[in-house]
């Protein structure tokens, strides 16, 4: 049992390596997270008007390296309820609180740099932003405990918090509306148009996926019955591939159009790509995930959970056909990732340009008689 614990799987869900394998994952943290504010501490002492953001963008990614010590506080043998405390701490505040900090004060931080919004009002906006966020996911984290063992109290304070997550993340969308807007600010900033329409994708699948579809499960009435459904994935999938997927691959982008310079991009295959990985997430939810985590919810409240989780009911032939109804999104998806992948190595390899047209020769000069 001892052995299994430090070098084996405890089977905590999203904090399941052994104690071991945790140690060595958190060891690398700590070294990445030396190495970036190595990188990052002479813009810190630089008097700037970009100083706030820069410091909202170190604090909060201090915040996610050293979050996962939290899955250090239990044992093999703590109970369960206290080992369920530190392990929301991690995954919850690593995904509803610190990871929103550092995405908007990185999209912040990126739009001053480009000129397109003053240092000092951005500053200010994050600071706003990160405290509605953390306002509402700090205490939030209570509604992954409300069933674990905890007093009443704790299902008051998450459910109050819980709604209130959705108030940043509604604002989203109108952050989507003045981003789309950056796109035309400045002739410079066509060439970070496809990073920029990640962006804007970025904030639509936090107000859906994050927003919407997480508070579609979240209230303690709606979790008695929908906790561990195929309702779950539903918001796990529109908002970690949605929000943090598409938000590395935009700012993957940047560095690509840095790197690349101002030669054109050939961005017919990006189009693709950002269009297929859209169209295929929300195609996989829309027409299988929703529909059975739905159909589920009916029979957990009719018959119980342990019947909406059961194979008798699962593997009814009208929820195969659902199941089998995921794979035109997933095909789709995996096209936009290979035609994304395929833009990429072409930026390596030369056929993601615009080719260079070869200059017309001058006409011959005809000497004046």
């Amino acid at each position: 049992f001892e052995s299994c614990f430090w070098v084996g799987a405890p089977g905590y869900g999203c904090t399941g390596l052994g104690r071991g394998w945790q140690l060595g994952f958190f060891t690398v943290l700590a070294l990445v997270l030396v190495l970036m504010l190595r990188a990052v501490w002479p813009k810190l002492r630089e008097k700037t008007g970009s100083r706030t953001l820069v410091w909202m963008f170190t604090g909060a990614t201090i915040a996610i390296g050293l979050m996962y010590g939290g899955a250090l506080f239990f044992s093999a043998k703590t109970h369960l309820t206290v080992m369920e405390y530190w392990r929301w701490w991690v995954v919850h505040l690593w995904v509803e609180g610190f990871f929103e900090v550092f995405a908007t004060a990185a999209l912040s931080l990126l739009f001053a740099k480009m000129g397109l919004v003053e240092a000092r009002h951005a500053g200010r906006a994050v600071i706003a932003s990160s405290a509605l966020f953390l306002f509402g996911g700090i205490p939030g984290t209570l509604h992954h405990l409300y069933f674990s063992g905890t007093p009443t109290s704790a299902l008051a304070i998450g459910a109050t918090f819980s709604a209130l997550e959705v108030v940043p993340l509604t604002l989203i969308g109108f952050e989507a509306l003045r981003t789309l807007r950056l796109e035309r600010a400045a002739p410079f900033v066509q060439r970070y148009r496809w990073p920029i329409r990640f962006f804007v994708a970025v904030s639509f699948w936090n107000a859906v996926g994050a927003g919407f579809f997480g508070f579609l499960i979240n209230p303690p009435i709606a979790l008695y019955f929908m906790q561990g459904l195929n309702t779950t994935p539903v918001h796990a999938h529109t908002a970690l591939f949605g929000v943090y997927g598409l938000l590395a691959l935009g700012l993957c982008l940047v560095v690509a159009r840095r790197l690349t310079g101002e030669r054109p991009w050939n961005e017919r295959a990006l189009a693709l790509g950002f269009w297929s990985m859209n169209i295929g997430l929300g195609a996989m939810v829309a027409f299988s995930l929703l529909p059975i985590g739905l159909a589920q919810t009916i029979a957990s409240v009719d018959t119980g959970l342990w019947y909406a989780r059961s194979a008798d009911f699962l593997q009814q032939p009208w929820l195969e056909a659902l199941r089998w109804l995921r794979m035109p999104g997933d095909v789709v998806f995996l096209f936009g990732v290979a035609a994304f992948v395929w833009f990429l190595i072409g930026l390596v390899r030369g056929h993601s340009y615009v080719p260079i047209e070869e200059e017309a020769p001058e006409p011959a000069v005809t000497p004046a008689e």
